[in-house]
């Protein structure tokens, strides 16, 4: 049995090749952005509450090629029956 309330946190980087998690650096030296992630869930029939938050984007890769690896790949997290997602960009 889970104990709740329950919570996680860390780090989706979007690379060429994907979303990766990766919470400590060393960071993926190819990463596009990268997007805090906080969950939190407060009783076993309660939704996850997840806030992604992308805190940093990769300056040297032009629009272009940023919109076409975004559109490959999408966001790190969908909404789903048992997750609510809000985004955020500080960046």
């Amino acid at each position: 049995m889970s104990e709740y309330p329950k919570s996680d946190s860390g780090f989706f980087h979007l690379t060429p090749q994907g979303w990766v998690r990766r919470d400590h650096r060393p960071f993926p030296v190819d990463r596009v952005e990268t997007w805090s992630y906080e969950m939190e869930c407060q009783a076993e029939d309660a939704k996850e509450r997840v806030c992604l938050t992308r805190i940093w984007a990769n300056s040297r890769i032009t629009p272009q090629d940023h919109a076409v690896i975004r559109s490959r790949f999408g966001e790190p997290l969908l909404p789903t029956v048992e997750r609510n997602v809000v985004l955020e960009c500080r960046v």
